[in-house]
């Protein structure tokens, strides 16, 4: 039976590969391309990492995994939790083969902190603990063995610099670096550790795009031609560095082995920003308390921030560091640093809006949330009229309708654990205006952070001695990756999984000799994991940094 490698590749898309390909500059894609399978793969809705990728590795949609964003349920309370690995509520991939005797290899990809016990390894992703002593991989003496060969190793960078201004060398310096250590690290451990499964993931593409795609596409509000001279090639340079990586991996491979190419997501232009939460506000479904309003309508100097948050108190939650201080105090406003959750007033608000990577409006709900006010006979005429408002929204510059349409969470997704999701989910038309959580700013504004975001269609592309040659596909979903790995390495697929086998991917012989089968479910039993103060902290403090809070 075949052995199979997943090259992850977060945030890449055709958008960007294609042209490269046809330019010449994508040697290895372009070899992929024409010699196997490949088509835009469906992510989930939103498109964002926590629940994408959770539902590659699961072949469930959100609302049986039950990851919905990087943190946990409004049930938790407003100040919600940042989740970890064991808040996963179904099985992984690699856990399912490694019950049915397979080995499996897993590097780098988000969500998986706490690491399992697999019959192989695993080297977590993004969203993960900071004290390495915890035991950052599995098993636990891998990471000394890696660091002592190839010194400290990175899974994620970001700072407030890259992020407020445009001194950016260093950043991609940064990004570079974690790539090259990468690559060399998954090229040791193919050497070294023989297994049936392989994956890593390589992050760099996704930060490179949130910061650089204001100097790569000369139709971004934001785009510069002086800056676009200097770092207009960024993000294709890191698209090639990924090829060439990939070319360095498939020299490893031997006939036997499959090779899937994926992304949990495409990527595209963000243009700008929709306060959902002032528009709540000027609608009277949100209030602020009143105590909070001078705090909040003031710009008031930075280190009146900074002395409130030395001091404790509960409604500053970030200011900007000291040794950045004067670099970036005319660039940022202060009053991002609010923690919404301590100036809402919860008792007298209908609605609110998640986390900016949840794009969706919660329902402030008796009986869920914690200070919930809205009955439950309320509850569907609050959510059609919000609906209906947003559908109807105009934007004053272009005179133009802004959302293009709002879908409710039992329209997205199904299970057990879909009641925990926004009640609202809220697309935005084109994808390039984002809903954002501040409320200190206009109901529509720039957002000058990040120029770069998230879109539906990722990437598939896979070559394999079982698979048909040249053919492009249509109607991939994510769900679908990890049923079929599982049918093409041997294993029953458990019947709850939403995904599919990609039949016409595989050649008519093989499917003929290998009917699929289909066993017991790979639901677990419910299950919550969250980090301590300190690391949700300082994940909270990454997250910001890279653009997602």
């Amino acid at each position: 039976m075949s052995k199979i490698i997943v090259i992850g590749i977060d945030s890449a898309t055709f958008d960007i590969i294609e042209p490269l390909v046809n330019q010449g500059k994508l040697p290895v894609f372009a070899r992929f391309m024409k010699e196997g399978v490949w088509g835009r793969l469906r992510s989930t809705i939103p498109p964002v990492t926590p629940p994408a990728w959770t539902s590659f590795m699961t072949g469930k949609n959100p609302g049986k995994h039950g990851i919905f964003d990087f943190y946990g349920y409004t049930t938790s309370g407003y100040e919600r939790p940042v989740i970890n690995s064991q808040s996963i509520k179904s099985k992984t991939l690699w856990r399912i083969l490694s019950e049915k005797g397979k080995t499996a290899g897993v590097v780098n990809v988000p969500l998986t902190y706490p690491p399992e016990e697999v019959n192989g390894y695993l080297i977590p992703g993004m969203q993960y603990a900071f004290n390495v002593d915890k035991g950052f991989t599995y098993p636990k003496e891998l990471l000394s063995e890696i660091e002592k060969k190839f010194g400290k190793y990175e899974v994620i960078y970001g700072d407030e610099r890259s992020l407020y201004t445009n001194e950016l060398d260093h950043f991609v310096s940064k990004w570079k670096e974690i790539t090259r250590k990468r690559q060399e690290v998954i090229l040791y451990l193919l050497d070294k550790y023989e297994t049936d499964f392989f994956m890593a993931v390589f992050y760099s593409i996704d930060p490179i795009q949130h910061h650089f795609w204001k100097f790569y596409d000369r139709n971004h509000p934001q785009y510069d031609k002086e800056l676009a001279k200097k770092y207009g090639d960024i993000i294709p340079e890191f698209y090639q560095l990924i090829d060439a990586n990939i070319g360095q991996i498939l020299d490893k491979v031997d006939k036997n082995t499959t090779v899937f190419v994926v992304s949990d997501h495409g990527a595209g232009s963000h243009a700008g920003g929709f306060f959902v939460n002032k528009w709540l506000m000027k609608k009277k479904l949100l209030k602020i308390k009143k105590r909070y309003y001078p705090l909040l309508w003031i710009r008031w100097p930075h280190i009146f921030f900074k002395i409130m948050k030395r001091l404790g108190h509960p409604a500053i939650a970030w200011t900007i560091p000291m040794d950045l201080y004067n670099q970036l105090k005319n660039k940022v406003d202060p009053r991002e640093g609010i923690r919404l959750s301590q100036i809402i007033d919860w008792k007298k608000t209908k609605a609110y809006a998640g986390n900016y990577t949840e794009q969706g409006i919660y329902i402030n709900l008796k009986g869920r949330e914690v200070d919930g006010i809205v009955d439950k006979d309320e509850y569907p005429e609050l959510k059609a009229s919000i609906a209906d408002a947003l559908c109807n929204l105009i934007d004053p510059k272009t005179k133009t309708k802004v959302v293009d349409t709002v879908l409710e969470k039992e329209e997205v997704y199904h299970g057990p654990y879909g009641e925990f999701a926004p009640d609202l989910f809220v697309l935005m038309k084109g994808g390039d205006v984002l809903l954002q959580k501040d409320i200190h700013r206009g109901i529509f504004s720039h957002n000058p952070h990040i120029s770069g975001t998230h879109r539906m269609d990722g990437i598939f592309i896979a070559k394999g001695g079982m698979l048909n040659d040249s053919l492009e596909l249509e109607n991939l979903n994510i769900v679908d990756i990890a049923p079929t790995i599982l049918y093409l390495l041997g294993v029953e697929v458990p019947e709850d999984m939403d995904g599919r086998v990609l039949k016409e991917i595989i050649k008519d012989d093989f499917l003929k000799q290998h009917p699929v089968k289909y066993g017991h479910s790979s639901s677990l039993a419910k299950q919550e994991g969250s980090f301590d103060e300190g690391d949700a902290n300082a994940i909270r403090e990454k997250l910001r940094n890279l653009g997602y809070a």
